[in-house]
């Protein structure tokens, strides 16, 4: 089992392995009285030089390095090797047969070396086991250790993708909103005051009188507009934690969408069959709607004749109809957004309603709301 460590770290420990085993390897050749003492100090040295490759070839050379230490004896190699294999390998039953092996080729030499010394030499298999067995151990909880980091980390990493994913979510939602707010805020204004100014330039021989009171009318309507463009742009600057919002709109407002219009010059006609209180979440989301639909109207069929019609009472269904003959032949410079209708969409589906827009088969276009009217409690 691989895990992650930084190059000077693995440098420190190929380091120290090199100098353990070198030291080990000097001084059995030093207190050597044999020829097979030296030799093994030099087959503990090449052993330890074959360790700082088990990092790649951990599966077979790992075993090879404990039956080739069976003939040097290094205590070094024994430990280095068998903690290494224990680390590194996923099966814990080929973990104790490897166990099993180093213990088996340790205990090799001292048998054949004291087999006339037997207290000696079940003093040092036992030893040698018990090096075996704390080696082995130690490098079964480091393997633990690892695991258990690495899942720590990944869940954390999880976690951090998950909060910045979430975080780029509520980003784009209110970034959508907001945009929404602008355009069911401006979008009507200022096409109220294009159709204001394009009845002043398509009548240059109107009466001072008249020319006045289309002026202060889109003076106002622009005022207005911008007032509530600073609203929204205050409480996007603000720091507060509450920051000031404008007036939500009321039933009230809802018919008053279509007395400005009206006053702007465009022949729309209310049919309002409402006797009822109306809710104000349900009261804002039909202004939106009507709202839209007057815009549209002012955009893109000003000259031809229009309707609104608010149907419902309490229990039942609130039912919004914005309609216009369609137009032939009339274009309009004014763009547009093509969001307004998603907007609205999407409010009434929050609302737990429907909507459809499009011709009819009496050659009108019709944007119609269907919304549920809770019962008071």
């Amino acid at each position: 089992m691989d895990h992650p460590e930084t190059p000077a770290r693995r440098r420190w420990q190929e380091g120290l392995i090199v100098v353990a085993v070198a030291a080990e390897a000097v001084a059995t050749t030093l207190l050597a009285d044999s020829a097979i003492g030296r030799w093994q100090g030099v087959l503990a040295l090449l052993l330890g030089v074959a360790l700082l490759a088990r990092h790649r070839h951990w599966p077979w050379l790992l075993p090879l390095v404990q039956i080739a230490n069976a003939f040097s004896g290094s205590i070094t190699v024994l430990i280095i090797a068998t903690y290494t294999f224990s680390t590194r390998c996923p099966n814990r039953v080929l973990t104790l047969l490897f166990a099993l092996l180093a213990a088996g080729t340790a205990t090799l030499t001292p048998l054949l070396l004291m087999g006339d010394q037997p207290e000696a030499a079940l003093m040092t298999i036992v030893l040698t086991t018990l090096v075996v067995a704390a080696s082995t151990s130690i490098g079964l909880y480091t393997a633990v250790r690892r695991a258990l980091l690495a899942e720590l980390r990944e869940r954390a990493e999880q976690a951090e993708s998950g909060r910045a994913a979430a975080e780029e979510q509520a980003r784009r939602a209110e970034r959508t909103r907001i945009a929404r707010e602008m355009h069911d805020i401006v979008a009507h204004k200022i096409s109220l005051v294009a159709l204001q100014a394009g009845a002043l330039e398509v009548n240059p021989d109107m009466g001072r009188e008249q020319v006045q009171q289309s002026a202060s009318l889109i003076r106002g309507t622009a005022t207005t507009a911008l007032s509530e463009l600073r609203e929204v742009l205050g409480v996007l600057r603000g720091d507060e934690e509450q920051a000031p919002l404008a007036p939500q709109p009321t039933w009230e407002d809802v018919r008053r969408l279509v007395t400005t219009s009206q006053e702007a010059g465009v022949s729309v006609d209310l049919f309002d069959f409402i006797d009822d209180p109306v809710p104000d979440p349900l009261a804002r989301t039909a202004f939106r709607v009507v709202q839209e639909g007057l815009t549209n109207i002012h955009k893109h069929a000003v000259h031809t004749r229009a309707r609104v019609a608010l149907i419902g009472e309490p229990g039942t269904d609130l039912v919004i109809e914005v309609s216009n003959v369609l137009p032939k032949g009339f274009t309009t410079d004014l763009p547009g957004a093509r969001m307004g209708l998603s907007g609205i969409e999407t409010r009434v589906t929050h609302a737990g309603g429907s909507i459809t827009s499009g011709p009819t088969d009496d050659g009108r276009f019709e944007v119609r709301a269907v919304i549920p009217w809770p019962t008071a409690t």
